[in-house]
């Protein structure tokens, strides 16, 4: 029996899906993901859980995905990624390990760091610093980052971007 994961991580540039038995862990999944980077890298890797701050021991075994659902997965050389959002002039900073969501990061700035209602929140998307780049809901920010930067900024501005 296999188990789905959808996989991101430093230098794999889009989600792939792999499959790995139920007896199978980290160490495979680390094997797979080195298949899928765009570029060839030195260092450890770690393997995490989408949204989770640790990585998962050396050796951990996975277990099903809810409902049959594939498991997300990250894999990255940063234990942590250090971020910083800044709005209206205001900057705040926070650290999140690599598998953490750009909703999940948008979450924490509107709510915690900024405090916004949530009808704010709801017209306000992340935007990578300097650019015009917002990523989809579901990326890992480690898939933004890559090591030994460990480092990300984003501006919080309006969903709707006024042209002309």
């Amino acid at each position: 029996m296999k188990t789905e994961i959808l996989l991101q991580g430093e230098h794999i540039p889009d989600i792939e899906i792999i499959k790995i038995g139920h007896d199978e862990g980290a160490e495979k999944i680390l094997a797979a993901a080195a298949k899928h980077r765009s570029c060839e890298v030195e260092g450890d890797f770690h393997v995490f859980l989408e949204d989770h701050e640790e990585a998962l021991p050396p050796g951990s075994r996975l277990s099903k995905g809810k409902d049959g659902q594939p498991i997300r997965l990250h894999v990255h050389r940063c234990h942590r990624v250090e971020v910083t959002v800044t709005f209206n002039g205001v900057t705040k900073e926070h650290e999140f390990g690599p598998g953490k969501t750009i909703a999940s990061l948008k979450k924490w700035a509107t709510n915690k760091a900024f405090e916004m209602d949530a009808g704010d929140a709801a017209e306000h998307v992340l935007q990578l610093a300097g650019t015009t780049d917002r990523p989809e809901p579901d990326t890992h920010i480690g898939s933004l980052a890559t090591c030994p930067d460990c480092h990300l900024d984003f501006d919080l501005v309006p969903l709707k971007r006024v042209e002309g």
